[in-house]
């Protein structure tokens, strides 16, 4: 038998996204500081770097664009 509470951690922990795809340390408070701040209780599902810059693609659908230095472009819907 699963334990239901113990499947869906371990399902997070699995499909954690992979924060190092960014350089540096600031860059990435830049950005988390932004999502807390903008979209509050929004979950990351995944992170592409492209052309210098992060799109940081949320579970509600939202794709969030930042420059090399975590600074917000644009957001898409």
């Amino acid at each position: 038998m699963i334990n239901n509470e113990n499947y869906t951690l371990t399902s997070k922990i699995k499909d954690m996204v992979n924060w190092n795809i960014m350089t540096g340390k600031a860059i990435r408070k830049n950005i988390l500081s932004y999502i807390t701040r903008n979209h509050p209780g929004s979950w990351v599902d995944s992170i592409e770097e492209k052309y210098h810059a992060y799109k940081i693609n949320l579970m509600n659908g939202l794709s969030i664009i930042f420059d090399a230095d975590g600074r917000h472009i644009k957001t898409n819907s």
